[in-house]
């Protein structure tokens, strides 16, 4: 939940940029007002986020090098779909290193169904 000034890493605002050429009618950190939350994209008419998940959401890697969300994370994941919002989580490791044009095909296919 959000009880402190919001900070926009660069992974966030690289997504930003790139969804917004494909979807421009998102908000940058919306207040959820039944949960608290503050999202990092959001359609609220459509009751749609896309949460763009640094390091700070998983858990280390397990043996087979697979990174689960963390608790805080699954929580905020389930209090959002008991609110009604569907969630598209953007992870760290699937965007780091991408160029420009390979990011905006990722938002591209991660906003698809929208």
């Amino acid at each position: 939940m959000q009880d402190r000034p919001v900070t926009i890493s660069r992974l966030q605002r690289s997504v930003t940029d790139s969804l917004a050429t494909v979807k421009p009618r998102f908000e940058e950190e919306y207040l959820e007002p039944r949960t608290g939350y503050s999202l990092d994209l959001a359609l609220p008419s459509s009751r749609v986020a896309i949460e763009v998940d640094g390091p700070s959401h998983f858990l280390l890697p397990d043996d087979r090098g697979v990174r689960k969300p963390n608790g805080p994370t699954l929580l905020k994941r389930r209090l959002l779909a008991a609110a009604g919002w569907r969630v598209i989580s953007v992870p760290f490791y699937e965007c780091n290193g991408l160029t420009a044009v390979e990011r905006q095909t990722y938002m591209e296919r991660a906003a698809a169904p929208l």
